[in-house]
C-alpha cells in the first residue's frame, strides 16, 4: 500500500489538496524482524526527516522482493539485519548516525537502543486506538475500514476526491 501511495498517489495531488498522509509506525511482535525495521526508518527521520518517506519507500520495494520477511531474516542476527536496513539508507546520508541510534545504549542491561522509547511510544499509541494490524487507515479520526491494501493509484485517488464521503455515509 505504501508504494502505491507514496509513486502512484502522492506525485499526481497538487499543492491546493487538502490531504494530508501521516505514516505511523505498528510493530507486530509476530514479525521480530519488524521492530528494527521500525526502528532503522524511525532512527534515519531523527538524522535526516526529508529522506525518510523515500527511505520508508526503499525498505517497502525491499520487502516486496523477499527482503525483511520472516523467511529471509529467520538465521540472520540483529546486528545483520540493521546492517542490511543500513544498505538502504540514501546517498547523502550519514548511515553511521543512523547506525549510532541501534546499538545498545548501554552494556549489559536491558535499555535497548536510541530508539527504543520511539518505539514504546508508537505502540502505546496504537493500543489505545485498538489498532494492532495494517494497513488501518483513519479519514478524519475514524477507522476507514473500506480501505484496502490491495488498491490501486486509481481507486485511491477516487477515494480521496469523494474525501471519503460514501464510507462516512455507511457507516
Amino acid at each position: 500500500m505504501f508504494t502505491t501511495l507514496y509513486d502512484g498517489v502522492l506525485p499526481t495531488l497538487t499543492d491546493d489538496t487538502d490531504v494530508s498522509f501521516i505514516l505511523h509506525h505498528v510493530v507486530q511482535p509476530w514479525h521480530p524482524q519488524g521492530t528494527m525495521v521500525h526502528e532503522a526508518a524511525l532512527a534515519l527521520k531523527k538524522v535526516s526527516p526529508p529522506d525518510y518517506p523515500g527511505y520508508v519507500n526503499a525498505i517497502y520495494r525491499a520487502f516486496e522482493t523477499g527482503t525483511f520477511n520472516d523467511a529471509d531474516t529467520w538465521k540472520k542476527s540483529r546486528l545483520e539485519i540493521y546492517d542490511d536496513l543500513l544498505a538502504l539508507v540514501p546517498e547523502g546520508v550519514d548511515a553511521s548516525t543512523v547506525k549510532a541510534l541501534l546499538l545498545p545504549t548501554a552494556t549489559g542491561g536491558n535499555e535497548g537502543n536510541a530508539m527504543t522509547q520511539d518505539i514504546k511510544w508508537a505502540t502505546k499509541y496504537h493500543r489505545t486506538r485498538s489498532v494492532h494490524i495494517t494497513p488501518t487507515v483513519f479519514v478524519n479520526g475514524l477507522e476507514a475500514g473500506v480501505v484496502s491494501s490491495g488498491w490501486s493509484a486509481e481507486e485511491w485517488l477516487q477515494f480521496l476526491e469523494k474525501r471519503g464521503t460514501d464510507f462516512f455515509q455507511n457507516n
